[in-house]
């Protein structure tokens, strides 16, 4: 099956990474935070599967779209 990703919803810097690989996820898990502006936006899974890959570690800067995980399943 087809690798999907999960991206950034706003540009900023990795605060957390809430879910591990390996993990299994649903829809509407929140899987990061992002400090965008002294905010801490959530980050939502839109569809559920299998953490396979972090692209980005905590304390790295994000640009909004940017993919931050891969889910497989």
């Amino acid at each position: 099956m087809m690798a999907r990703t999960v991206d950034a919803t706003v540009g900023g810097q990795m605060l957390k990474c809430l879910v591990a690989v390996g993990d299994t996820i649903t829809a509407d898990t929140e899987v990061a935070i992002i400090d965008s502006m002294k905010m801490h936006i959530p980050v939502i899974a839109e569809q559920a599967g299998k953490v396979s890959k972090w692209m980005v570690a905590e304390g790295a800067a994000v640009k909004e779209g940017q993919a931050l995980l891969t889910l497989e399943g």
